[in-house]
């Protein structure tokens, strides 16, 4: 079933296994969810994985790769954080330590920068 509010669901989550576009993971940040990233393992230069990488090396989100899970992996990973809730919770909270919320006004202080060079 398609979500098309994307931020209620975000606020009712206390974890996201999603795949690992960059609008996902900005998006988790912003959410400060915790998340299990199973990049898509075919994107273009395997753009996702080191999307996912981005918070996982800051241990803000867990990395999955594909290739690595299975039913059995995902329900001891899942069954493992549910039994500590306090890692969950820091999850969350070093996802939405990395988060860029002022990415438009960076974007036009650039734009400025480069229009009065």
């Amino acid at each position: 079933e398609f979500i098309e509010d994307m931020a209620a669901a975000y606020l009712w989550a206390d974890l996201v296994i999603c795949r690992a576009g960059a609008m996902t993971v900005a998006e988790i940040s912003a959410a400060g969810v915790a998340a299990i990233f199973v990049p898509y393992p075919h994107a273009i230069y395997d753009h996702q994985t080191l999307n996912a990488r981005f918070l996982s090396a800051r241990d803000a989100a867990i990395l999955l790769p594909q290739e690595q899970m299975s039913s059995e992996v995902l329900a001891a990973l899942i069954a493992e954080l549910s039994a500590d809730r306090s890692r969950i919770l820091a999850l969350s909270k070093r996802a939405r330590e990395c988060a860029v919320t002022d990415a438009n006004l960076r974007v036009a202080e650039l734009c400025r920068g480069v229009m009065y060079a």
